[in-house]
Order: C-alpha cells, then structure tokens, then sequence
C-alpha cells in the first residue's frame, strides 16, 4: 500500500473561445441573416444548452454576430456554436467569414470589443451597452458561469477604466462630430435641413445621432436591412422604403449610408439624377460603409461632396483630438488587463494542486503517525520526510532510466519547478560528479 487514496482526476479547466462575423469578415447582407432578434436569444440560447454548453453568450449587433463562451473542450465548443449561427444562413455559408479565437486570443478579443477597439468607428459607445444586454440576457438564461462570468466582468470593468482615464470615447464623438461641421459649412442651419440614414451600421448611427444633437430638422432611414422598418419605429424615426431610394436622394440635404454590403448602394447616376431634381442645390454624402456604399465617381459631380470615414476621423484628428494616440493608450491598458488575467488564471490554476498536495500530505502524516503512534518527535518527522519523498523519488528514478527523451524534458522540468517553488539550488548530477 502506497498511501495514496484513490480520487478521480480534478476535471480539466473552462477554457474561453470566441467565434462569429464581423464587418471585418461579411458585408451586411450575411450579417443580416445572422442576426439575433432579442426575441430570439432565448431560442439560441436553450439550443446551445441542450448541446451540451454550459457557458455561453450571444453578441449581435448590426457590425458583429458572434457566440463567445467558456468550455474544457473550447474547439469542439466553437464548432458547435459556429454550427448554431451557421444554420441562421439557411445555405452553405461563404467561405473564410467566421472566426475563431480561443484562450488569450479569445480573452484579448473581448476585451478589445468591449474598449470599442474593434469597431468601425474606433471609440464609439454604443457597443458597451450592447455588451452589457448581450451578459445580461445569458446571465438570465443561467449561462454566465465561471470562466466567463470572470471574463465578462474583466471586460465591462476595463472598457469603464478605458473609457474614464483616456480620450477615445471623445475621439468618436469629435469624427461624428467633424461630420456635423462639415454640412454646416456648406449647408449653414442644420435644422434647416434634412437627412437620410442609408443602413444599420453603428457608425451610421453615431453621426446620425450627432446630427440629431445639432438639431436636424428631419431625419429618414432607409437600407436594403429587412430589419430597417423596424428600427426605425425603435428609434422614433420617418421610414423610407428602400426601393424608394431615388426620390430619398432628390430631397436630402445629407446622406449618411452605412450599409456595408459589398456594393454600391448609390453610384454616379443615381446621384446626378438627384442633383438634377435638386436643381443644383449641393448634397452632402458621408460614406461610413465598410465596403464602401457611395461610388467614390460621385464626388467628381458639381454639388456633389462626398466624405469618406477616413475623411471624416482626419478632419477630427486635426481640429481636437489625435484619437491614435487615444486607442494606443487604450491598447496598452488591455494588454495590462491581459497580464492581470494571465496571472490571476495561473492562479487559479496552481490552488487545486496545492489543495491536492495538502491534502496528500495529510493522508502520509496521519499514515505514519498511526504506523508509529509512540515515535518521538525527531523520529516521527524523520519518519515523515522518508515517506512524502519516497514515492517521487522512486518515479523520478523510473522516468530518468527508461523513459524517452519526453520523459527526460519532464524531469528536467520537475527540477525547475522545485527550485522555483522552494527556492533549492538543484545539483546536475552528470556536473557533481565531475
């Protein structure tokens, strides 16, 4: 008898994945067959649950669909979840759109959209609160559980820390902002005039939202979306048909498209013809599309003046704010977050194996003093030590005289690791008989 009791393995830790769509990897066409309804994150949610997902949580908005979780098994995890979403295309999906993240890239990509630095519009808001609905509902489908739950409340803290101690959410609204300056130079009195939003993009919004700050006199929404009408009713806005695009155009002072779907939406003729009706009274077109949505040959057309995203974020880096400076800052403090969570789960890690060791211990002290209840004190510990060194040895023994070169990497490792834990100073045998 060893002394060693027979316990089962400890289960292996939850380990975090992400995987999904972003504007980086689909337009907005496969975005918008991806969508989650909030109605319809119940559904999803009880789907993966009775696949076998313990820990798991939806993000949809119009930029992004992605499933993020926690699992022992995070590939086939992400497998399955990528199976969820890609069954909401109903058809073989294009190749290359998803990704997939595990472990510190999983941590690291999380955090970084929560920081709003995986957005169109580096900075903007609105994806924080929808991070905070997305936990939230997971939370109330039980499903934001250890691992995760670490995770989620890591990132929510930092994007709140990044948010008060840099400039990057002020960045956002100066480009926004910038936008807003720009059609009262050529405009004059914003309430005056009226706007178009083509598309659902969150940068689309963003500006829209400035306009409507400055006072717009009226502001329509149109888009190639099925989900168009209804956010317009959402947010209390006047609903173009989008196959009425054409007559939008002609009584629009400001376009702001940000569809993002792989095309033009508006090209050089759909936007003469609106001149034409317009009899030369000027348009403002803000490009926010990722691709682009306006056919950059209509800035060559009189009264045309078309601005593109980057057009719009250099006038602001220029008149307020150097938001690179900004996103660095806010980078360096989610690769900062990122050594605090690699610490804290090295952490986490190493207790269980100190639970067990005590635990061990105990079992070979309680052993010995019960094999040798009248020992004295020096020979009761003499005792002890001989019995918790006794196994190890004769298994480092065994691992250095046969086994392989594995094996060897390992008994070199094992020293390590004592001498780390316990400070020794391990003699090389080979070196001390020299």
């Amino acid at each position: 008898m060893t002394g060693d009791a027979d316990h089962s393995a400890a289960a292996p830790p939850d380990r975090p994945f992400a995987v999904g769509v972003s504007f980086r990897t689909a337009d907005s066409r496969i975005r918008d067959r991806l969508f989650i309804e909030p109605k319809a994150l119940p559904d999803l949610l009880c789907r993966a649950r009775e696949g076998g997902a313990s820990a798991l949580m939806a993000l949809s908005t119009c930029d992004r669909v992605e499933i993020v979780g926690a699992d022992p098994a995070p590939e086939a995890a992400c497998r399955a979840a990528e199976a969820i979403l890609k069954d909401r295309l109903e058809g073989t999906a294009p190749a290359g759109i998803f990704y997939r993240h595990y472990d510190m890239d999983a941590v690291r990509h999380v955090f970084r959209i929560a920081c709003a630095l995986d957005s169109q519009m580096v900075g903007e808001s609105q994806i924080l609160g929808q991070f905070k609905e997305a936990v939230q509902a997971a939370a109330d489908a039980g499903m934001v559980t250890g691992e995760l739950d670490r995770l989620t409340q890591a990132a929510l803290a930092l994007a709140k820390r990044v948010r008060s101690t840099t400039r990057i959410g002020e960045g956002a609204v100066s480009a926004a902002a910038a936008a807003v300056k720009v059609a009262q130079d050529l405009h004059g009195d914003i309430p005056r005039c009226r706007a178009l939003l083509v598309g659902l993009g969150e940068t689309g919004w963003l500006i829209a939202e400035q306009f409507q700050r400055a006072g717009i006199g009226v502001l329509n929404l149109t888009g190639p979306s099925r989900r168009t009408e209804r956010e317009a009713a959402r947010r209390h806005l006047s609903f173009r048909p989008f196959d009425t695009l054409a007559e939008a155009l002609a009584v629009s002072d400001i376009v702001i498209t940000a569809a993002g779907q792989g095309r033009y939406l508006i090209d050089r003729a759909a936007a003469a013809a609106a001149l034409d009706l317009r009899r030369s009274r000027p348009i403002l077109f803000v490009d926010a599309g990722i691709p682009s949505d306006i056919d950059p040959a209509v800035d060559a057309l009189s009264d045309a003046f078309l601005y593109t995203l980057h057009d719009i974020e250099r006038l602001a880096e220029k008149g307020q704010l150097d938001r690179k400076a900004e996103a660095r800052e806010a980078e360096a403090m989610v690769d900062a977050a990122l050594s605090d969570w690699r610490r804290a789960q090295a952490e986490r890690e190493g207790v269980p194996g100190l639970v067990a060791l005590r635990d061990h211990f105990d079992r070979l002290r309680d052993e010995v003093l019960s094999r040798h209840p009248n020992a004295g004190p020096e020979e009761a510990t003499r005792l002890l030590v001989n019995r918790l060194l006794h196994e190890p040895s004769e298994r480092l023994r065994r691992i250095a005289g046969d086994g392989g070169a594995a094996d060897l990497r390992d008994t070199i490792t094992v020293n390590r690791v004592l001498e780390r834990l316990f400070d020794l100073k391990v003699q090389d045998e080979d070196k001390g008989r020299e």
